[in-house]
């Protein structure tokens, strides 16, 4: 019979409560609404507020309320021509404006947020949640200066908050500074280790800081709250293999990409271990299951085309690098395609994007050598001397600018200018193989066939596998038997 009692005696109260926010004067109905919110009525109270102000339309506490009450149900919309008037009504008061910030931010009227939260610190500067949603606002509009003094100033009232520190860290991010930003991750996450997004922002950082070691506990305890997720594992992985546990981190990406095979992410990634362990053909079949998944993934298309590349497949190459071009017109994709034309003896198809990106990039010297010595095997030698010595204007101990002088003045049978530029270009790399060969080339046409010899031997000390060399070394070898 007790609980009997004690349970009418409940029901009774919140019949009464339901009852007085329909009678009774606006502030016993209001202080009855807020009763049933806060005893999760929230159907029953948003009535009686609902009600309320159509019988008290200018009341600033109700508007309040209503508009508070919309929004913590996701109705921001609805909220905000009662917070709009309630503000006008009441226009100090901080928590009217808060709320109806609140609500511009969720319909992502920023301006007007950004305006109702600089009434907030304005009248209140120790206004935590302004500060921090202020932080927010321009964090989203990519103004991370006016965003960083923001959460600062939210940190200056709640030091520990560890909301406010993840986000200065993003806005950190945002600016380059990989260091403060894993620094704040860390705190972030080391004051909310339940959050799986703060530790894995705080492995991420310290991986582009270049500290895997400190990456390694962070996105360890993100894989801890939320398995499985590809970008925590991609990271791990890259932090094992960079601290000296490659087979643990191929065993890690390996099992979840035959988790998750729809995950482009993973086998990009896998990819990028293979390529560093030089097994070309598992990295390519790898890109191309990131590929079939995200087919116009231009970082996955390059390392597609430079797998390929160096396993020789320079067609297929070629067809990687050409999509590539014209799905992101970047430096990298010219010249990896113009190199690979140029594997494929299609130097006339090459010159064209080694000039473009001289065009923009007239500094890139190692782009006009590239440009020269093709000139020079089409035989525009004019086009060639150009090239070579406006490397040379740059740098005067250029070996390969030299070197190319040399050849000029090869085929144009002045030998002693020959021997001075291959000699200079020796003089400038004594670890660079070609200028040997072609020096050997003009001493045997001055009849001088031993130090050719001794050229040629040095050209294959540097590089045993010469062919112009060996050739040239085996001719001069069975002429003298």
């Amino acid at each position: 019979m007790k609980h009997t009692r004690l349970f009418v005696i409940a029901a009774l109260a919140l019949f009464a409560a339901a009852v007085l926010a329909q009678s009774g004067t606006v502030n016993q109905r209001l202080e009855a609404a807020i009763k049933l919110w806060k005893e999760d009525k929230k159907t029953e109270a948003t009535s009686a507020l609902e009600g309320l102000v159509k019988d008290a339309p200018d009341n600033a506490d109700v508007l309040q309320w209503l508009g508070y009450v919309y929004l913590q149900q996701d109705r921001a919309q609805d909220a905000i021509p009662h917070l709009e008037k309630a503000a006008t009504l009441a226009p100090k008061s901080v928590e009217i404006k808060s709320n109806l910030g609140a609500a511009y931010l969720a319909v992502k009227d920023y301006d007007k947020a950004l305006r109702a939260f600089g009434d907030v610190v304005v009248a209140q500067p120790s206004f935590f949640e302004a500060w921090y949603n202020i932080g927010n606002i321009r964090l989203k509009q990519g103004e991370n200066d006016k965003a960083i003094q923001a959460y600062e100033k939210a940190l200056a009232i709640r030091p520990s908050d560890p909301f406010a520190k993840n986000n200065l860290g993003a806005a950190y991010t945002n600016k380059g500074n990989n260091e403060k930003a894993a620094a704040l991750f860390a705190a972030a996450s080391d004051a909310k280790p339940d959050r799986a997004s703060f530790a894995q922002n705080a492995g991420l950082a310290y991986l582009r800081c270049g500290k895997p070691r400190e990456a390694i506990p962070y996105l360890e305890r993100a894989d801890k709250i939320q398995p499985n997720d590809s970008d925590t594992i991609a990271g791990l992985a890259q932090a094992y293999a960079a601290t000296g546990s490659p087979a643990k981190a191929m065993t890690m990406l390996t099992q979840a990409a035959s988790r998750a095979p729809g995950d482009a992410v993973l086998w990009y990634n896998l990819g990028v271990l293979y390529g560093k362990q030089n097994s070309w053909s598992d990295a390519a079949a790898c890109y191309e299951k990131a590929l079939a998944i995200t087919p116009d993934d231009t970082d996955a298309l390059l390392n597609l085309g430079l797998a390929q590349f160096n396993m020789g497949h320079y067609a297929d190459a070629e067809t990687s690098f050409t999509k590539l071009l014209g799905l992101k017109d970047s430096t990298d994709a010219r010249l990896n395609l113009a190199a690979t034309k140029a594997k494929l003896d299609k130097l006339p198809e090459a010159v064209p994007l080694w000039k473009d990106v001289l065009q923009k990039l007239p500094a890139r010297h190692d782009v006009r050598l590239s440009l020269a010595n093709a000139l020079y095997q089409l035989n525009d030698l004019d086009g060639a001397r150009f090239h070579y010595k406006q490397v040379l204007l740059a740098n005067p101990k250029n070996a390969e600018a030299l070197n190319g002088l040399g050849l000029l003045a090869y085929k144009a049978n002045n030998m002693a200018e020959a021997e001075k530029q291959f000699r200079a270009a020796i003089a400038a790399d004594e670890n660079f193989a070609q200028p040997y060969n072609n020096l050997a080339c003009v001493l045997e046409r001055n009849n001088k066939k031993a130090e050719a010899i001794k050229m040629l031997k040095k050209a294959l000390a540097i590089d045993p596998d010469f062919a112009d060399a060996k050739r040239n070394l085996d001719r001069l070898k069975s002429i003298g038997s």
